[in-house]
């Protein structure tokens, strides 16, 4: 991994596929764009994600609220044939004024409870990601979060991917399916998604071929798509259904809470975000 893997600022597209197959999709996309090798080994590659939020669901309730700033924080790891790496990368990702800045750092798998009981890891991070300019800014950073807001792990999330991407880096697609959902908290529960999904990063203008493969594909673009939600939804609030991406009155949450504001102030000085109001004004 090197410096460039720590840091993205770029806009997401997301897609719902219902009337092709996943090798159809793949097909399509290799037409325009080579299959991305992670580590060296190319094609499906298996994801987990462990997302953190609060006992009663800030990050999850704020999602749903809309604001102009958002923001989570997950722990990701990467296998093959079930098989997984013994580290995970810790991701902090940044949504504001439309725009996803993510910031990662490596943490070694022995050191997860650790990690998730907020323990002092400063001199483990350091050895993890020697020479990674960034990382221990950003544990720095999640580590801070976490005490704000008393973050616990509520949810893990595993699917499988495929990835697409030249080496400017520029665009980049993944098409995952598969997509299951675990409890943290409380009774053990499972929920296995139907839909694949399709997601577009893109840095500047997109290309010409991007809206042939979008009519090509029949991909239903969503104003509001995320795993974590989906989640949330299916495990711990299944009347409001799957793919209910909106509040309602039990879930609306007018007040910005101090917790928020609070992790607003941190972001803002760490991340340099525009001084705006976080009501979307």
């Amino acid at each position: 991994m090197n410096n460039n893997d720590l840091s993205f600022k770029r806009k997401e597209r997301k897609y719902i596929i219902l009337e092709h197959t996943f090798d159809e999709i793949v097909e399509e996309i290799k037409a325009h764009l080579p299959i991305y090798q992670f580590e060296g080994k190319p094609g499906l590659l298996n994801m987990e994600t462990i997302y953190l939020d609060t006992e009663d669901f800030l990050l999850f309730k704020e999602y749903l609220d809309r604001r102009r700033f958002r923001f989570k924080i997950r722990l990701r790891r990467y296998g093959y044939d079930g098989i997984f790496n013994p580290e995970y990368l810790v991701e902090m990702k940044v949504s504001h004024d439309s725009i996803s800045t993510k910031k990662r750092f490596v943490l070694p798998a022995e050191h997860l409870d650790a990690f998730i009981k907020n323990e002092d890891l400063r001199a483990v991070i350091k050895e993890a990601n020697n020479g990674l300019i960034g990382a221990q800014k950003t544990y720095r950073i999640i580590h801070a979060l976490i005490k704000i807001n008393q973050f616990v792990p509520v949810l893990q999330t595993s699917y499988n991917r495929i990835a697409f991407q030249k080496n400017s880096k520029r665009v980049r697609i993944t098409v995952d399916n598969g997509i299951t959902h675990k409890s943290l908290l409380g009774k053990p529960k499972t929920e296995t998604l139907d839909a694949i999904v399709l997601e577009s990063k893109i840095m500047g203008k997109s290309p010409k071929w991007h809206k042939k493969m979008v009519n090509q594909l029949s991909l239903l673009r969503q104003q509001r798509f995320s795993k974590f939600a989906t989640g949330i939804n299916s495990i711990y609030f299944p009347g409001r259904g799957k793919y209910n991406f909106y509040n309602d009155d039990d879930m609306s949450n007018p007040e910005i809470p101090q917790k928020i504001k609070d992790s607003f102030e941190l972001l803002k000085t760490a991340l340099k975000l525009e001084d705006k109001s976080l009501y979307g004004e």
